[in-house]
C-alpha cells in the first residue's frame, strides 16, 4: 500500500512538473515589434527645446497657493503663442480659466478622437535653499533642466506641444481627431482645470476613443529582476478616500488621568487598523503586469510567473513585504494627521486622526468603510468619510486589447527600443479620472526614464530632467501622433 501511494505521489509530481514546464515553455512574448520610427516631422533641436521648457519653469504656477498665482499663469499662457506659433495660428486653442483646450480635427470626423492630457501647475517647494539649483530659476546645467515641474508635469505638456508644432509645420493631418487638455490645478484635485475642460467637451458633445495622461513611466528593469528598462502603462488608478476617526471624552488635568483617555482609545483603534489590512488580491492590472512580464523573465522567475495561479500565495507574501508592491495588491491605509490636546498638561477632550486610503479596483468605498468599522469595534470611535463615497472608488480598468493601447505600446517601443512594455496600476490620482465619462479607455504613461533617485525628486528637491530625456519625450509624442 505504501509503495502504491509513493508511486502515485511520484507520478502526480511528474504530472505537475510536466504541466508547469509546458506552461513555462509555451509562453510567447506580448511585446510589439520595435519597428523603426516613422516620424512625419523634423523635431526641434534638443537644446532649443530644453530652453523653451526651462523658460516655463521660471514661472511659479504653484497649485494651492493663496492668493492664486494668476499672474504666473498669465505669463505662462503669453509664452505659448511665442513658442508654438503654428499651433495658435491654425488650431486657435481655447483658454478656459487658466487651462487650455486644443482641438486638431482629423480627416475622418466619423472616428472618435483621442485626448492627450497634462497639467501646468506644480507643487509648492518646502525648502528652496536646500536645492542644488534654485527651484524657479529654470537652469540648464550638466545636461539637465532643473526646476519645479521639470518632471511633474510641464515636461509632458511642453513635449506634447513641441510634437504638435513640428507635425503642423509639415502639413500633416491625422485621420483621427486629437484634443490636448492642459489643466491648471491637477495637484489640488483638478476641479477648476480638468473637470472644467471635461465639462466643456461634454457640452460640445465630444466622445473620446481614449485618453492618455501622466501616471507611470519607464523604470529600471533591475527593480524586478529584468535586464531591459520597463515601460509601465497605467490601465487604472486607485481610488481615494480619507476618513476621520474621532474620540470624545471628558478632559481634565493631566495629573489625574483616567484609566483610558481619548488618546488611548484612538491609538488602539489605529493599531487595530494597522494590524488588520484589507485582503491582498492578485487580479486586475497587477495580474496583467505579471502576465506580460512572464515571457520576458528568465530562470525560476519565469517558471513562477508562468504558473502564477499555482504560486499565488508565495507571490502575495513577497509582494506584501515591500511598500511599493504591497500597494499593487491591496487597499492601503496610512494615518496622516493627528490632533489632541492643545496643552501639554491638559487631557484631550477631543482626539482625532485622519487616515488616507487608496482603494484597489474592486474594493468599493462602502465595503472599505464596513471593514474599518468592523476592525475598530469600538462605539466610542466615530468614523466619518471626508470625501464623497460616490467618487472615492478606483477607476474602471482600461483594455489592453484596444487599438489605441496597441498604438501606445508600439510607439513606446519605436522610441525606447530596448524597453519592455507592460500594463500596471497607478497608485496616485491624476486628472485622467475627470475624463472617464467621455472615454472608452484611459491610459496613464509619461515617456521618461526614471531611476529610483529620480522618483524621489518628484514632489521632492532637485527636480530635473535631462536635455536628452526631454527630446525623447518629444519624439515619443511625435511618433504617437504620426500613428493617428
Amino acid at each position: 500500500m505504501l509503495k502504491r501511494f509513493a508511486l502515485l505521489g511520484f507520478w502526480a509530481l511528474c504530472g505537475l512538473g510536466g504541466a508547469m514546464g509546458w506552461q513555462t515553455c509555451s509562453l510567447s512574448s506580448r511585446q510589439p515589434a520595435a519597428l523603426p520610427a516613422n516620424l512625419k516631422a523634423d523635431l526641434p533641436e534638443a537644446r532649443r527645446a530644453a530652453e523653451r521648457l526651462a523658460e516655463t519653469l521660471r514661472l511659479q504656477t504653484v497649485s494651492g497657493q493663496k492668493p492664486f498665482p494668476a499672474e504666473a499663469f498669465d505669463q505662462l499662457h503669453a509664452l505659448l503663442p511665442q513658442h508654438f506659433p503654428e499651433t495658435f495660428r491654425r488650431l486657435q486653442p481655447r483658454r478656459l480659466g487658466h487651462s487650455l483646450l486644443i482641438h486638431w480635427p482629423g480627416s475622418k470626423p466619423e472616428l472618435k478622437p483621442i485626448l492627450l492630457a497634462a497639467h501646468l501647475d506644480v507643487v509648492p517647494v518646502a525648502a528652496p535653499e536646500s536645492w542644488t539649483h534654485p527651484p524657479f530659476v529654470g537652469q540648464i546645467k550638466d545636461g539637465y533642466i532643473w526646476g519645479r515641474g521639470a518632471l511633474d508635469d510641464k515636461n509632458s505638456a511642453w513635449a506634447i506641444l513641441e510634437a504638435l508644432e513640428a507635425l503642423l509645420k509639415t502639413g500633416y493631418q491625422p485621420r483621427q481627431g486629437l484634443y490636448i487638455a492642459l489643466g491648471e490645478d491637477e495637484e489640488t484635485g483638478g476641479r477648476n482645470g480638468a473637470q472644467r475642460l471635461a465639462e466643456q467637451l461634454r457640452a460640445d458633445s465630444v466622445q473620446l476613443e481614449a485618453v492618455l495622461d501622466e501616471g507611470l513611466a519607464i523604470v529600471p528593469g533591475s527593480m524586478i529582476g529584468l535586464e531591459p528598462p520597463l515601460a509601465l502603462i497605467g490601465l487604472a488608478e486607485k481610488g481615494y478616500l480619507s476618513v476621520r476617526l474621532r474620540v470624545t471624552q471628558s478632559g481634565g488635568h493631566a495629573s489625574m488621568p483616567p484609566r483610558e483617555t481619548a488618546v488611548d482609545i484612538l491609538a488602539r483603534a489605529l493599531v487595530r487598523l494597522n494590524q488588520s489590512p484589507m485582503p491582498a488580491r492578485l487580479e486586475g492590472p497587477a495580474a496583467q503586469l505579471f502576465d506580460w512580464l512572464a515571457p520576458e523573465m528568465q530562470g525560476l522567475n519565469r517558471v513562477i510567473l508562468a504558473n502564477r495561479r499555482l504560486f499565488e500565495p508565495v507571490l502575495l507574501r513577497q509582494l506584501a513585504a515591500r511598500a511599493t508592491t504591497n500597494a499593487l495588491i491591496r487597499t492601503t491605509l496610512a494615518p496622516t494627521q493627528l490632533k489632541a490636546s492643545p496643552k501639554d498638561n491638559v487631557l484631550a477632550s477631543d482626539a482625532e486622526a485622519v487616515i488616507n486610503l487608496r482603494l484597489l479596483p474592486g474594493d468599493g468605498p462602502e465595503a472599505v468603510m464596513a471593514h474599518l468599522n468592523a476592525t475598530v469595534q469600538d462605539a466610542r470611535v466615530q468614523l466619518q468619510p471626508l470625501n464623497d463615497l460616490a467618487t472615492a472608488a478606483a477607476s474602471v480598468v482600461s483594455s489592453t486589447e484596444s487599438a489605441f493601447f496597441a498604438l501606445l505600446a508600439r510607439s513606446i517601443r519605436q522610441t525606447f527600443d530596448t524597453s519592455v512594455v507592460a500594463p500596471s496600476l497607478v497608485l496616485a490620482a491624476t486628472d485622467a479620472r475627470h475624463y472617464a465619462p467621455l472615454a472608452e479607455n484611459i491610459y496613464r504613461f509619461m515617456p521618461v526614464y526614471l531611476t529610483a533617485e529620480d522618483l524621489e525628486r518628484i514632489h521632492g528637491k532637485d527636480e530635473r530632467i535631462s536635455v536628452e530625456a526631454h527630446a525623447q519625450a518629444i519624439a515619443f509624442y511625435a511618433q504617437l501622433l504620426s500613428g493617428l
